[in-house]
């Protein structure tokens, strides 16, 4: 039961896949890119960060802004 894009396109099943596929890694470039400017936080830290956020694609970035995040942000208001 294989489809070709041509019978994926047809039914509009084609953007659901297509959706499916660039939601999460246009989530994960913006997070790669916000990690990568992020002065905050040691290089460590960094590599560690891309490898969650590549390895997992779509719940890497959600825990880097919930757990990430806002501790590099925290670290940088203490005097």
């Amino acid at each position: 039961m294989g489809f070709t894009l041509l019978q994926l396109s047809q039914t509009g099943h084609f953007m659901v896949t297509a959706g499916l596929f660039f939601f999460p890694l246009i989530v994960a470039v913006i997070t790669c890119k916000d990690i990568f400017y992020n002065k905050n936080i040691k290089e460590s830290v960094k590599i560690f960060w891309f490898a969650l956020v590549i390895l997992i694609p779509l719940f890497g970035p959600i825990i880097y802004y919930f757990w990430g995040k806002p501790s590099a942000e925290r670290k940088n208001l203490k005097p």
